[in-house]
This record gives C-alpha cells, sequence and structure tokens, in this order.
C-alpha cells in the first residue's frame, strides 16, 4: 500500500507508522479557544507529525503495544496501555473523515464489527448470510472473549465442515472489486453504507451447494495489486477532500 501511494503522491508524502513507534513517541495535544483539537507527534529517530500535515490516514492496528512499560508490573502495564489506546483514539477521532475507519462513528482503536450488526445490515441489503446458531450461555460468552455478544455455535467462517471459501467483494468508498463483485458487489456497497465502514471484505463460502457470506473483514489483507490499488484510490480521495 504505501509503495503505491508513494508512486501516486512522491515517496515523501507517505508516512508507514508502525504501533510501537507509536508508544514509543512524545505526544502533545492541545485545544484552541474555538474548540478544535491539535496534535503532534515526535516520532523516535523520524520527522514529527502534526494534525495539519496528515491527508489521509489507513488504520490498521491490530495490537497496541506499551514499549516502555514491558518491565512494569501488571498493573502499570495496564494502565500505561489504557492511557496509550485513549490518546491514539483521540487522535484518529481528531482527524474525522480523513481516517479509514472514523473513529467518530466507531470508538475503537482496532476496527471491530460484530457479527449481529454485519449480518443484520448484509441481510438488510439481499446479501445471503449464512445461517448461524446463537447462544447467550455463561460458557459460550467466555469463549467469544467476553466481547458482550452471543457466541457462534458454528462451522467457523474461513471453511468448516461443510464449507468452502468462494471468493469476497472488496469495497473500498464507491468502489468494488474481487472475485464475486459482478454478483454481490452493489449489494455489498450498500451494506458497507449502511455499516458506515468505507473499506470492508466481504467473505463467502459454499454451503450445501449454495454461496453464502460467511464474514465481513473491516482489516482485509489487501494482498492483492487491484486491492491495493482500491484502497489506494479511496486514501487519494479523502486527501484530496476540502477539510472543514
Amino acid at each position: 500500500m504505501a509503495a503505491w501511494l508513494s508512486r501516486e503522491f512522491g515517496p515523501r508524502a507517505v508516512r508507514v507508522l508502525r504501533p510501537e513507534a507509536l508508544s514509543l513517541s512524545r505526544w502533545s495535544q492541545r485545544i484552541d479557544v474555538h474548540g478544535r483539537a491539535s496534535t503532534r507527534i515526535a516520532l523516535p529517530r523520524a520527522e514529527p507529525i502534526t494534525t495539519a500535515e496528515v491527508g489521509a490516514i489507513l488504520n490498521r492496528i491490530r495490537y497496541l503495544p506499551a514499549s516502555h512499560f514491558h518491565r512494569a508490573s501488571a498493573k502499570d502495564q495496564e494502565y500505561a496501555g489504557a492511557e496509550l489506546q485513549a490518546v491514539v483514539a483521540s487522535w484518529l477521532a481528531e482527524l474525522g473523515e480523513r481516517v479509514v475507519h472514523v473513529v467518530r462513528r466507531h470508538p475503537w482503536v482496532t476496527p471491530y464489527l460484530p457479527l449481529q450488526h454485519w449480518a443484520s445490515a448484509a441481510a438488510a441489503c439481499g446479501l445471503p448470510v449464512a445461517a448461524r446458531t446463537l447462544a447467550n450461555s455463561p460458557r459460550a460468552y467466555g469463549a467469544n472473549g467476553g466481547r458482550g455478544e452471543a457466541a457462534i455455535a458454528c462451522d467457523n467462517c474461513t471453511g468448516g465442515v461443510g464449507m468452502a471459501a468462494a471468493g469476497s467483494v472488496l469495497v473500498a468508498g464507491h468502489e468494488v472489486g474481487g472475485p464475486l463483485s459482478g454478483r454481490y458487489g452493489q449489494c455489498a456497497l450498500a451494506a458497507a453504507r449502511k455499516l458506515e465502514f468505507p473499506l470492508l471484505e466481504f467473505r463467502f463460502a459454499v454451503e450445501d451447494g449454495e454461496t453464502v457470506l460467511t464474514e465481513v473483514d473491516p482489516l482485509p489483507a489487501l494482498g492483492e495489486p487491484w486491492a491495493v490499488a482500491l484502497a489506494g484510490r479511496l486514501l487519494m480521495s479523502l486527501a484530496r477532500e476540502p477539510r472543514p
């Protein structure tokens, strides 16, 4: 992705920020008399970044380590991790629509899309959602990581018993791509708009001879050149939009 964007914008216009670099940086956040926030991040061994310089951000954070506290007690590590999550979330929220995904609408540093949420939106938009059995037992709740949602008591979405991968649809802004985009692209686009996530991968499998939707991922792998180009054009459109 960085290489693709560098070809479009020039290498000096593109920065890759590792999660560990964010935890090792010095942060300064201020609010002016009009209530507008601004952040300056002094990165280790790199030029600082300010809010005004950012055109668009593709947030791929899955884990945010508090690197300075690896020798601290478990309690202090937990506190430092919570503080780091808060400051990064505040920065991403400050950037508004320039971030994929928008933290003001989805308040998590790591994008999260509950099964019940995407399944309902996908079905409403005409996508063939795989049938699932849900359970609310304490045992199932614990197995589901304590997310506060019903656990899934069925074959998992990446190819359980009787299921084989059938392809996917990638939605990036107003564009769709992928092996099944001709068949399900417009429905997936409508579902993404309903969910208010600008970048989603809809994954399908074959079950009992039928193609069904089994997963919607807000952090798609973007492993193919066409997928990189779709996501890249989304970021370009965000970077070029006039700012309020």
